[in-house]
């Protein structure tokens, strides 16, 4: 009788630590896992995401199959569906798992004082304008997007806007990103890489 009491007591205290952690955002919907090829192959191996290494643009991708492309990131790590203000970014990696990211100055239409290293700002994403750089990673090839790695700050990843409706129309000035809290309106997306040639 004394060992079961024991038993209940460390049962009933292990709950009471668990109900009163700090509350995490909701969970996301898993995505559908992608097709493979016979030869093990993605069937989507025509996206140029294997890694966060060179220089690319950050694309939205949404969070369910087929996780159809919803435009980029500005160099100050907005939304647009603008492809002429698509931002240009680089990776400086620290170790195998995690590196700093940041936007790279440049002249054309997507030009902007704001360049620069990427950060998180209480939840927003950032870059540029004095935001303190952030470790980022990937949730590697067997992540949301089978294949090719998503960005992740911690464990966080799915990316949303305040908007009423997202992703914003071409026409639509760029929104401000922040992780997903699942009241948001719009689609969600995970951050990918597009390596640029040079």
């Amino acid at each position: 009788m004394l060992r079961l009491r024991t038993l209940l007591l460390a049962v009933t205290s292990t709950l009471t630590l668990t109900t009163t952690a700090t509350p995490v955002p909701a969970p996301v919907p898993a995505p559908v896992p992608v097709p493979v090829s016979k030869n093990g192959i993605t069937t989507r191996d025509q996206w140029d995401f294997p890694d966060w290494k060179g220089q690319g643009q950050v694309r939205t991708r949404y969070i369910q199959n087929p996780y159809p492309d919803l435009g980029c990131l500005t160099s100050a790590g907005q939304w647009t569906t603008n492809e002429a203000l698509c931002g240009v970014f680089e990776t400086s990696w620290i170790n195998n798992y995690t590196f700093y990211l940041s936007s790279v100055p440049s002249n054309g239409p997507s030009a902007n004082s704001k360049a620069g290293a990427c950060g998180i700002d209480v939840n927003n994403f950032r870059c540029g304008g004095g935001v303190r750089e952030a470790v980022f990673g990937t949730f590697g090839n067997g992540g949301p997007i089978e294949g090719h790695p998503t960005l992740r700050y911690a464990q966080y990843g799915v990316m949303a806007t305040n908007a009423q409706d997202s992703p914003p129309s071409v026409t639509q000035a760029p929104v401000a990103i922040h992780f997903y809290t699942g009241v948001e309106k719009g689609k969600w997306v995970w951050l990918a890489w597009k390596a640029l040639d040079g």
